[in-house]
C-alpha cells in the first residue's frame, strides 16, 4: 500500500468537514476500529502499557493520580526560507507515515528541501523514521485537525475492548507508561505560513494527572490552568525538534491561504497506515456557522 499521494491541490478540491472537536489521527480522541489484543510482552518497550498491565493484573479499576512533568523540550533545528503560496500549493505529493527514504525520494522541491533539513536532526536512536506532511487550504476559522486540545504525540494507546471496557472506556492513554519512559518517540516538525501555527510549550510543566486517560479533555483544562506564559507559536519556515513529553495543540487559521505541515517521527514502533488514514489525511476543520 502507498504511503504518499501526487494530486493536483486546488482550493475547490480542498476536502472539509465540520469541526467537532473529536480528535483526528494525532493527539486523536476519536475512535478507532480496534485490532486484537496482543500479549503485553510482545509490545515493543516504547509502546508498552505497563501501567494498565499492572491494574488488570492485581484487578485494579479505581484510576489514581500521579506527578507528572512534560519538559516541553523544544529547540530549533533549521530556519528555511519561507516558500510562496504557489510554491506550497504546486508542491504535490503528500505523506502518510511513509518512510523517510521513500518520502525523499518522491517529495516536491519544497518537501524536499525540508527533509534534507530535517535529515540534519535524527538522532538515529529508533527502528523507524516515517513523515506525515499536508498541504492545506484554509479560510479563516479552520482547524488542521479535528482537536484544538492540548495533548502530546505517541501517546500508549489501548483500544481493546477486553483491557479499557472494565475501566468505562473504549481508549485508554497511558500517561503514566509514557513518562516512565526515559526515550519517547521523537519529533521534529515543519510549517510554511504565518497564518495557521502550531502552538507549544517551551518550558518544564509539573502538575497531576491520572495514570491513564480517556481522551484529553481534562488534560487540557488542567494544562491551561497551570501552563502560564510559556506558550510559542510555530514560526514560517522554521523545523522544530520536540519530543512525546512535549504539549502542543492546533489553533486555528487567522486568515486564508495554503500551508504544507511536514512531520518526521522516529519511533520503534512500526506503523501500518489504514487506507482511509490514508485518504482522509490533510482535510480541514471547519466550525459550524
Amino acid at each position: 500500500m502507498s504511503t504518499w499521494i501526487r494530486r493536483d491541490h486546488t482550493v475547490e478540491t480542498q476536502k472539509v468537514q465540520t469541526f467537532t472537536g473529536e480528535g483526528a489521527y494525532h493527539g486523536s480522541t476519536k475512535s478507532k476500529v480496534a485490532s486484537a489484543p496482543r500479549p503485553f510482552d510482545e509490545i515493543v518497550f516504547e509502546a508498552r502499557p505497563r501501567t494498565l498491565q499492572r491494574y488488570i493484573e492485581h484487578g485494579i479499576t479505581a484510576i489514581k493520580e500521579f506527578d507528572a512533568c512534560f519538559w516541553n523540550d523544544l529547540h530549533l533545528v533549521n530556519l528555511l526560507p519561507v516558500p510562496t503560496q504557489e510554491a506550497v500549493q504546486d508542491d504535490g505529493v503528500t505523506f502518510c507515515w511513509c518512510p523517510f527514504e521513500v518520502a525523499r525520494r518522491e517529495a516536491g522541491p519544497v518537501t524536499q528541501r525540508v527533509l534534507d533539513g530535517m535529515s540534519r536532526g535524527l538522532t538515529g536512536r529508533k527502528r523507524y523514521v516515517y513523515i506525515d506532511s499536508k498541504i492545506q487550504w484554509f479560510e479563516p476559522g479552520d482547524l488542521p485537525v479535528d482537536s484544538f486540545l492540548r495533548h502530546v504525540d505517541g501517546t500508549i494507546a489501548v483500544r481493546d475492548e477486553e483491557r479499557v471496557k472494565p475501566f468505562g472506556a473504549t481508549v485508554l492513554h497511558d500517561m503514566c507508561a509514557r513518562l516512565e519512559h526515559g526515550d519517547p518517540p521523537r519529533y521534529m516538525a515543519y510549517q510554511s505560513s504565518e497564518h495557521c501555527a502550531t502552538g507549544f510549550l517551551d518550558r518544564p510543566l509539573r502538575m497531576r494527572i491520572p495514570e491513564l486517560i480517556q481522551n484529553f479533555n481534562d488534560f487540557d483544562v488542567r494544562v491551561r490552568r497551570m501552563s502560564g506564559r510559556s506558550e510559542v507559536t510555530h514560526c514560517p519556515g522554521a523545523i522544530l525538534a520536540y519530543d512525546g513529553l512535549t504539549i502542543h495543540w492546533a489553533n486555528p487559521a487567522a486568515a486564508a491561504g495554503w500551508r504544507l505541515w511536514i512531520r518526521c517521527t522516529e519511533t520503534d514502533v512500526e506503523i501500518v497506515p489504514s487506507e482511509t488514514m490514508i485518504q482522509c489525511y490533510g482535510t480541514v476543520f471547519r466550525p459550524a456557522a
